[in-house]
């Protein structure tokens, strides 16, 4: 009997069986089948003679309701990927249309998708783009008007944690609703100004401090501060206005610029100066008071002579009073016998008028003294003078005075804002004191009593113009 011995060996070292099929795969779904076909060992992709074959390149779908058939990963998943780049089949838990791969971020809730309507911020991002409610402008912020943060969502430059553009108009990061501006103009000095309004820009916001009066020499005759406003002006690019700034009284009895802002010849605002006090022939040892009013919405009054030696040279003197904003201060009057050569030397305070502050008028030529017209400061005097009233949208009323014996104190300019702007605020001077000390830096405060080397100027004004 013939006995034949064949003995065969495979790649990998692989001791292969004899089969009625030469090698596993031969036949048609040999490969899938999770049957041994060729008796060697192993099955379908395991088998060497299955790896180079397309079927094992590609996911196979395992039938998990056939609890016998297992793969050889362990799991019950119901996709295998064998690795190569062929198709994944996924699943989209909620039926909204979308997978987690496709941009669901909640696919457990089908009102949440790359589709979603997000119009509200409400705690849930609907429409999966990162943001709790509408982001129109892909900035990352939510606008505000559906309750999130951002205040311009049609602009990506404009939202929490954008860098604030100094100057151009805009709330660039949200925080407070006004756009950051730097002083455009800070004016300090007594004078006159252009200012050019740049591009972009329509509405200013200004400040302005009128001048302080000068003091005179009797006893408490300080000059009175100026006034204060403040208010937000439309403007259009590109036009010019005026910026006049108050000067101070510097010699003694000298009532005080205002500060303007003038569009052509009409003014937008006004901060009212103060009146200058008054001043006696005995070098400030003879009579008390005469102090000047301070500029304000309606300008203080300027203080009536005090007491001194009751001669009938000079019986007494008024003070100006303080303008208003619809008319001047009316003039101070005095009486007296004083004369020289026949004439007169009691002299009477010229009341104020728009712009321009009374000083003193009279039949003697020392009688005559014009008072600050705008921002200039001017009249009093030494001697017997009284104070002249300080300049303003309508100027105060000078003091009344006899020469060289006594005078009263001038009236205080008054401040104004045109109708059209908002946001006005007036802050009215009070003796010497200035409108706004807090932030006045001194501007405008009155002068003191020019006594014993000291000296009686006032402080010039001040004007502020931002954006």
């Amino acid at each position: 009997m013939l006995f034949s011995l064949i003995t065969l060996f495979a790649c990998n070292d692989n001791l292969l069986f004899e089969k009625g099929s030469a090698k596993e795969g031969d036949n048609p779904g040999e490969c899938t089948d999770l049957i041994d076909n060729d008796e060697d060992g192993y099955t379908d992709c395991d088998d060497q003679d299955c790896n180079d074959d397309v079927d094992c390149q590609e996911e196979v779908i395992i039938d998990t309701a056939d609890t016998d058939d297992t793969d050889d990963s362990g799991d019950s998943g119901v996709i295998e990927d064998s690795g190569d780049s062929g198709d994944v089949e996924l699943e989209d838990l909620d039926s909204d249309g979308f997978t987690e791969e496709q941009g669901d971020c909640d696919d457990s809730n089908a009102a949440v998708n790359p589709d979603g309507s997000d119009s509200t911020v409400d705690g849930v991002d609907q429409n999966c783009d990162g943001v709790d409610g509408p982001d129109a402008d892909n900035d990352g912020f939510a606008d505000l008007n559906a309750g999130g943060t951002d205040c311009d969502d049609s602009n990506a430059a404009v939202n929490p944690n954008a860098t604030e553009v100094p100057d151009d108009g805009i709330d660039n990061d949200c925080l407070d609703g006004d756009a950051v501006s730097t002083p455009a103009g800070e004016y300090t000095i007594a004078g006159e100004y252009e200012l050019v309004v740049p591009a972009n820009v329509t509405q200013i916001q200004v400040e302005l401090w009128g001048g302080g009066g000068a003091g005179g020499d009797q006893t408490g005759s300080i000059g009175g501060g100026g006034g204060f406003v403040s208010a937000t002006l439309s403007v259009t690019p590109a036009e010019s206005l005026m910026i006049y700034v108050g000067e101070g009284g510097t010699s003694a009895g000298e009532g005080a610029g205002a500060s303007f802002v003038f569009r052509g010849t009409a003014p937008l605002a006004v901060a009212g100066g103060g009146g200058g006090g008054a001043s006696d022939g005995n070098s400030g040892n003879s009579y008390s008071g005469g102090a000047g009013g301070a500029g304000g919405q309606v300008g203080q009054d300027g203080q009536d002579l005090g007491a001194g030696p009751g001669n009938n040279y000079c019986s007494s003197a008024t003070g100006g009073d303080g303008a208003t904003q619809t008319a001047g201060g009316y003039g101070g009057i005095a009486t007296g016998t004083a004369s020289y050569n026949g004439i007169s030397h009691v002299c009477t305070g010229v009341d104020g008028t728009q712009y321009n502050g009374g000083g003193l008028t009279g039949v003697a030529s020392s009688c005559n003294r014009t008072g600050p017209n705008y921002w200039t400061a001017n009249g009093g005097g030494g001697n017997g003078h009284s104070g002249s009233g300080g300049a303003g949208y309508y100027g105060g009323g000078g003091g009344g005075a006899v020469y060289t014996y006594c005078g009263a104190g001038g009236g205080g300019g008054s401040s104004w804002v045109v109708t059209t702007a908002s946001l006005t605020v007036y802050l009215d001077g009070a003796g010497r004191n200035e409108g706004n000390t807090a932030d006045s830096q001194g501007s405008g405060h009155g002068g003191d009593r020019g006594y014993s080397s000291v000296s009686p100027a006032g402080v010039d004004g001040r004007v502020e113009i931002t954006w």
